[in-house]
């Protein structure tokens, strides 16, 4: 399924921050991720998520489970999302920060690779391109 960009424009998530409220979880994910890099699901199973699986899950929930009429998402300045069903004292914590342990020193590693790993594509990409984007190529 296409993402749907129209989430993440300007005016969207303007207002969603603004307010606080999230009415995709895709918008709290890409807030959540400027304050926290991996966390745990909030229930007796407390699987970890890194940013990549969380990203995946939240297009996934967006598009098969759309939010009632005045349920929305809110993010801590920790990172933790929850689900509120209108009243933020009633709110479901979904993910939490993960804590520190070695599982999660293992894949801020591991992210810190992936990172790397897209970083050194796209410098290679760049080179073989002389510096030139597709579009203002001197082919063009």
């Amino acid at each position: 399924m296409e993402p749907n960009f129209e989430i993440f424009s300007e005016e969207s998530m303007s207002a969603a921050i603004e307010s606080g409220q999230y009415h995709y979880m895709s918008q709290a994910v890409l807030v959540a991720v400027n304050l926290c890099k991996v966390w745990r699901s909030d229930d007796e199973k407390r699987e970890p998520f890194s940013v990549q699986k969380l990203a995946d899950f939240a297009r996934s929930c967006d598009s098969q489970f759309p939010l009632a009429e005045g349920q929305y998402y809110v993010v801590t300045r920790e990172g933790a999302i929850g689900l509120c069903p209108g009243q933020e004292w009633l709110t479901e914590w979904l993910f939490v920060p993960m804590e520190p342990c070695p599982l999660r020193d293992e894949m801020l590693r591991q992210l810190d690779e992936d990172i790397a790993a897209l970083y050194a594509e796209y410098q290679s990409l760049m080179s073989q391109t002389n510096g030139q984007t597709p579009n203002n190529s001197p082919n063009n």
